[in-house]
């Protein structure tokens, strides 16, 4: 779940002008947490370019320490100088939870999948999301953050860069017919 100040301290990494980043300081004031978090993204999708609002979510996510970045660091290490579509075909062998399906596309950008059904539709994956009544609409940069922590890990097992380039689909913007698909550009 992104915290605003840590995305406001991403934005002044990523250049944005302290102009736009005043406008966030106190974006949601008086919400609960996640309305707080809900507005911010609002924010960002009215003053933020598309590529903008990407990069910044793409540097938040949570579970990127501990047990998940532990299996992903040691599985790239054991398959250290092997392309990433070996190291995809040798994923079954990651011991950990957080190990989305991924495949390789044509164009050499990286697809990434990521939810779980329940009773033949997709859940959203952010625990946040499930605590909102349903149904509940979100922007897609909302997404972003599940983006950066499947971002995180994955750089960690593939030994490559990634740069997120698009959120394909997600649970909640597909009624559940579809799971989160991330779209990344390795660099």
């Amino acid at each position: 779940m992104p915290n605003s100040n840590k995305i406001i301290q991403t934005m002044k990494k990523k250049g944005i002008s302290e102009e736009i980043i005043k406008q966030f300081e106190s974006v949601g004031a008086g919400g609960s947490y996640i309305e707080q978090r809900l507005a911010t993204v609002d924010l960002m999708d009215r003053l933020l370019s598309k590529e903008q609002c990407l990069s910044v979510m793409e540097e938040q996510g949570c579970c990127v320490t501990g047990k998940p970045a532990a299996a992903h660091r040691a599985f790239g290490r054991k398959h250290e100088g092997k392309t990433v579509e070996e190291r995809l075909r040798l994923f079954d062998e990651l011991d950990t939870p957080h190990k989305p399906p991924c495949k390789l596309n044509g164009d050499g950008t990286l697809s990434v999948f990521w939810g779980f059904g329940q009773d033949g539709d997709y859940k959203c994956v952010c625990g946040n999301i499930g605590k909102l009544p349903q149904p509940v609409s979100l922007s897609p940069t909302y997404c972003g953050c599940c983006g950066g922590h499947v971002r995180q890990n994955l750089q960690k097992s593939l030994g490559v860069k990634l740069r997120l380039k698009e959120i394909v689909s997600s649970p909640v913007s597909s009624n559940g017919k579809k799971r989160c698909e991330f779209l990344f550009e390795i660099i």
